[in-house]
């Protein structure tokens, strides 16, 4: 697995009704030292490996569609799970890759019953060209109990604000490529429906499990 690329990272404040983290990658491949406000970050000594959040963030109560061509209720699926959202892209060459695969190595690191208790679900930020096939075979290459989920620019970016992660349209550029700019953190909500922390890029998948194990 290749390493992280460096890129923007910024926590930055989103709305008062929310009051979480966003971190920000600039089309997931943007060289740049990482860089972190700490406005919206619990300044207690935190339990976890990952970055404990001042105030929580709820999950989304939105349905998008998952890539069976299903509705998906995104909080009623995480009833009694630890669910760990990613708003991302399967063209992105560096982040949404390694977080997938780290996310992955994770799991394999738990207890099958640690495991079995927990849902990935991956949002595109990029619904164009992320069909469900796509999707679908994109996260097979992970791990095969992984959720991908799509819908209209406008519904994923308001799902991507209520989870405090800051999304673009995909932009075409002159030359063709496309820029799909988005937040890169992984937000864990936990069985009470609150995100209480969320990974940066800085953690290891050993760090994902210690934490995994602690919300669980």
């Amino acid at each position: 697995m290749k390493p992280r690329s460096p890129r923007i990272a910024r926590l930055v404040p989103m709305a008062a009704a929310i009051g979480a983290l966003a971190v920000l990658s600039t089309a997931c491949a943007s060289p740049s030292q990482e860089v972190a406000q700490s406005s919206q970050v619990s300044t207690q000594q935190s339990k976890y490996k990952g970055t404990e959040l001042a105030v929580p963030t709820p999950i989304p109560p939105v349905t998008l569609t998952d890539f069976n061509g299903k509705p998906y209720d995104l909080k009623a699926n995480a009833a009694g799970k630890l669910t760990l959202v990613y708003f991302g892209y399967t063209h992105c060459p560096d982040e949404c890759p390694t977080t997938m695969a780290d996310l992955a190595s994770a799991l394999r690191l738990l207890p099958a019953d640690k495991a079995s208790k927990v849902r990935v679900v991956f949002v595109t930020t990029d619904p164009d060209r992320d069909t469900g096939p796509v999707l679908k075979d994109w996260l097979a290459k992970f791990n095969p109990s992984f959720v991908g989920l799509t819908g209209t620019i406008t519904q994923v970016d308001d799902t991507a604000k209520l989870a405090a992660t800051p999304v673009s349209p995909p932009v075409k550029n002159p030359d063709g490529t496309i820029e799909v700019d988005h937040g890169t953190q992984v937000n864990a909500f936990g069985t009470d429906g609150l995100a209480h922390v969320v990974w940066l890029s800085d953690v290891t998948p050993k760090d994902i499990a210690h934490d995994i194990s602690l919300l669980t």
